[in-house]
């Protein structure tokens, strides 16, 4: 099957949800706003999340309630687009799902074995039953220990994860080292998934993908440095296995810095210079939010350039799932009364 008859009607369907996305002029007049009532009213009445907000029309809006339905309206153009998908394309968008089940997951660990606080959980998990029709938010409020939450997962692709750390958990309650797995886990298959495409989708993929697991390999030695006391060895066993423009060696070298602020002048060594200078001379810089401006950049660049083939819907969701992450930082920072100049740096999108 060609390119042009596999994506044809995906690409329409995409490009249609494109057209309805924020413009920079509206995240210009939303950091001005001075509530989250306020920013509330504006998205309902000019923009395109009209219709996912409708149901919160003409009722008081707390902040939770608007970051939920946002995010609803994420899975609701994923199942759209996951509906035109078929073969190789189908299966890696479904698994790409489950990088949101995750984080689902990892909510679930800190809360139920944390805070325990069942009621914040029945109203926050939105991503676990989606592709996982036997596990109900009852269920999953009812968890009540690690035994339980082994039974609950025990037939999905969580459990052979959660297993294996049971009782190292019993003993330190670190969640630490599953949550790091856990997402060790999803890129490795995601990366056997992509290898399953058409050349011309695995080279899209591979360029995004890619360049996402170098940056989250930089990212993750630098709060392992910062926050956790491992050797080079040990941070190397928390990273991801793959290579695209930051090489195994120059993994190593990250590992062994011994100040965690001095990686990004190490990195100046690396083919990532240019990206990573800034951050070397100006300490202010927020790293994880820079590299994920420098992610939506290249999803924008792929929607640009995609045709027939899989770059536009790759790049359509990560632009959306960081277009709702930056509206929720302003919902935050309108929250937090904080200055328009001051919630900007905050945005994904470092150029409105």
């Amino acid at each position: 099957m060609t390119g042009a008859v596999k994506y044809a009607a995906v690409n329409a369907k995409v490009r249609g949800l494109m057209g309805k996305m924020l413009s920079d002029e509206d995240y210009r007049r939303l950091i001005n706003l001075e509530s989250v009532q306020e920013i509330f009213d504006y998205l309902y009445n000019n923009t395109f999340y009209r219709e996912a907000l409708t149901p919160l029309a003409g009722i008081e809006i707390h902040r939770r309630q608007l970051e939920l339905t946002l995010k609803k309206s994420f899975i609701n153009d994923y199942e759209v687009i996951y509906r035109y998908l078929t073969g190789s394309t189908k299966e890696f968008f479904a698994y790409f799902f489950a990088k949101f089940e995750i984080e689902d997951l990892k909510m679930l660990l800190r809360t139920i074995l944390i805070e325990h606080d069942e009621e914040y959980l029945r109203k926050n998990l939105l991503y676990l039953g989606v592709h996982t029709e036997d596990i109900s938010v009852n269920r999953l409020t009812e968890i009540k220990s690690y035994q339980d939450l082994l039974n609950v997962f025990q037939d999905t692709r969580y459990y052979d994860t959660l297993k294996r750390f049971a009782e190292r958990y019993e003993k330190d309650r670190n969640l630490f080292p599953i949550e790091m797995t856990l997402d060790f886990n999803y890129f490795t298959e995601l990366a056997r998934l992509a290898g399953k495409l058409s050349k011309k989708d695995y080279k899209i993929v591979r360029d995004l993908l890619g360049t996402q697991v170098d940056l989250l390999n930089i990212h993750w030695v630098y709060r392992i440095k910062k926050y956790y006391n491992l050797d080079p060895e040990e941070i190397l066993n928390y990273t991801l296995p793959f290579h695209y423009r930051l090489s195994a060696d120059d993994l190593r070298g990250l590992a062994r810095v011994d100040d965690p602020e001095e990686i990004f002048n190490y990195l100046k060594q690396t083919r990532y210079n240019t990206l990573f200078s800034p951050v070397a001379r100006n300490k202010d810089i927020l790293f994880e939010k820079y590299f994920l401006s420098y992610l939506l950049k290249k999803a924008y660049r792929i929607k640009v350039a995609g045709t027939f083939n899989i770059g536009i819907i790759s790049a359509y969701l990560y632009i959306k799932e960081y277009e709702i992450r930056d509206i929720i930082t302003i919902v935050e920072g309108v929250r937090y009364s904080l200055e328009s100049e001051q919630i900007r740096k905050y945005l994904i999108r470092d150029w409105v």
